[in-house]
C-alpha cells in the first residue's frame, strides 16, 4: 500500500504568470518596485517570475523579503502551486481595538 503525500494548499483558481507579463512602464527600477509594491497592496497577486517581469529585474525573491522586512500595515502570504512556484501577494493587517486601546497613555488610580 503506497502512502499518498499531503495535499499542498494552491489557490482555487490557476495561477498563470501571463496576467503580469509586461514590463511596467517607468523610468527606473526603483519606480517600478514602488507601481508593483502598490498594486501587490491592491490585490494583485504574483509569483516571483512574474515579478521579475513586471520589475525587469531577477531578484523578486529578495526584494519580496525586504517587503516583508519594510512594510509594517501588511503581511505578505504565499501560496505553493503544484509545480513548486509560490504566489506572493499582500494582506492587510487588521487592527484589534479594545476596550482599553485608547487609554495607553492614561493614568489610572
Amino acid at each position: 500500500m503506497r502512502k499518498r503525500k499531503a495535499a499542498v494548499a494552491a489557490p482555487v483558481i490557476t495561477y498563470k504568470d501571463s496576467h503580469n507579463s509586461e514590463l511596467i512602464q517607468a523610468s527606473t527600477q526603483k519606480a517600478r518596485k514602488a507601481i508593483a509594491l502598490e498594486l501587490l497592496k491592491g490585490g494583485m497577486q504574483a509569483t516571483a517570475m512574474a515579478l521579475n517581469v513586471m520589475i525587469g529585474a531577477n531578484d523578486a525573491r529578495r526584494w519580496m523579503t525586504e517587503v516583508r522586512r519594510r512594510t509594517n500595515d501588511y503581511i505578505v502570504r504565499t501560496y505553493p502551486l503544484r509545480d513548486r512556484r509560490v504566489v506572493y501577494r499582500l494582506e492587510k493587517i487588521r487592527q484589534n481595538h479594545n476596550l482599553f486601546s485608547g487609554q495607553e497613555d492614561a493614568r489610572h488610580e
